[in-house]
């Protein structure tokens, strides 16, 4: 089984600890190489920090995924999940951006229209 299937595993049955180590392993083995891999592992350490309540590491490991690979299929679900870690700080208008540049940079995505609900939810017009 390759090491991105156990650590998806791992953090679907809540062993979120060993599922970052697993996945900052697969970044260090192949930093950079392969993209699609290293972005997705990155995504799921964010998943992790943020299922765990750690907002503030949660946007910072999805700011590395937007940084690193924006062309990235996680890219759009980085975005939209820091919007959610805002709101869980309570800093409503970092979130807000973080939903108007998904609906601005990835308008065709499925995160897009979460992000439109999410707006529309909070008051703001997505038109």
């Amino acid at each position: 089984m390759c090491r991105r299937r156990r650590a998806t595993i791992r953090w679907r049955f809540t062993r979120r600890p060993i599922a970052i180590i697993s996945a900052a392993t697969t970044i260090s083995l192949w930093p950079g190489s392969i993209s699609e891999l290293s972005s997705n592992a990155e995504y799921w350490i964010g998943e992790s920090l943020y299922s765990q309540k750690k907002y503030s590491e949660a946007i910072e490991q999805f700011n590395g995924v937007v940084n690193k690979y924006p062309k990235s299929d996680k890219a759009p679900g980085a975005l939209l999940k820091k919007g959610y870690a805002y709101l869980a700080l309570n800093d409503r208008p970092r979130a807000i951006v973080q939903f108007q540049y998904v609906v601005h940079e990835y308008p065709s995505s499925r995160e897009a229209a979460l992000a439109k609900d999410r707006l529309k939810q909070l008051g703001i017009d997505t038109k």
